[in-house]
């Protein structure tokens, strides 16, 4: 019984801590197992950016409970007239404060949550982008669990993180040691890059994955 309210107190206090917020003080971008609302009502991404058509396969790989990394997902699929798979997990998470404190501390400890099995089989593909949230600072477990089953099996990748306010250079790190694969590209997208008024900096970032994937 101690060890069990250690462990709920531990994940507590590191789902708290600044490095989990939002810098805008409005709810962060999938920082947490709490659903974002970032990138709800955003511009089509071709307004800005056109398709790509040189006739590669390309799959989009994503974890999302709320819009943001999902809409990262979507536009950079869009883009390459991709095939797009979310991955889902074997025990879907509420938004409840105990499903909360469990992200966080399966996070922090680097388990990999149960997944259903993909649809998909990324060896199949030309090119690869794997998006995840970041919890407490570290790769989301269910795409931790989906880079472990595809190790080995990856075709030229982009790895994409969303956060609150968290670098990517950890995450990506993670990702392709769990992957075996290290990325072609890579970006960090914050809470701050889904606002209107941060359009140009958003743009970029997806500009810069596309043409380094080309």
């Amino acid at each position: 019984m101690k060890k069990t309210i250690m462990v709920i107190g531990l994940a507590a206090v590191l789902s708290l801590l600044p490095g989990c917020a939002s810098s805008t003080g409005e709810k962060p971008a999938d920082v947490s197992s709490g659903a974002s609302v970032s990138g709800k009502g955003m511009a089509s991404i071709t307004d800005d950016i056109g398709p790509v058509a040189d006739g590669a396969k390309t799959l989009v790989v994503y974890f999302s409970q709320g819009s943001a990394t999902r809409r990262v997902a979507e536009d950079l699929a869009l883009l390459f007239g991709a095939d797009i798979e979310a991955i889902a997990e074997a025990k879907p998470r509420s938004s409840g404060f105990f499903d909360f404190m469990r992200s966080g501390y399966q996070a922090t400890l680097k388990i990999a949550s149960p997944i259903l099995a993909p649809v998909s089989d990324p060896s199949a593909y030309d090119r690869l982008v794997v998006l995840t949230p970041v919890w407490s600072w570290n790769l989301s477990p269910p795409v931790r669990s989906w880079l472990r089953l595809m190790k080995g099996r990856l075709p030229p990748a982009a790895f994409v993180t969303v956060s609150g306010d968290t670098k990517p250079d950890k995450i990506v790190a993670a990702m392709a040691k769990e992957s075996g694969t290290e990325p072609l590209a890579f970006a960090g997208f914050g809470d701050k890059d889904f606002a209107p008024e941060n359009r140009a900096v958003y743009v970029g970032k997806i500009s810069g994955i596309v043409e380094k994937l080309r």
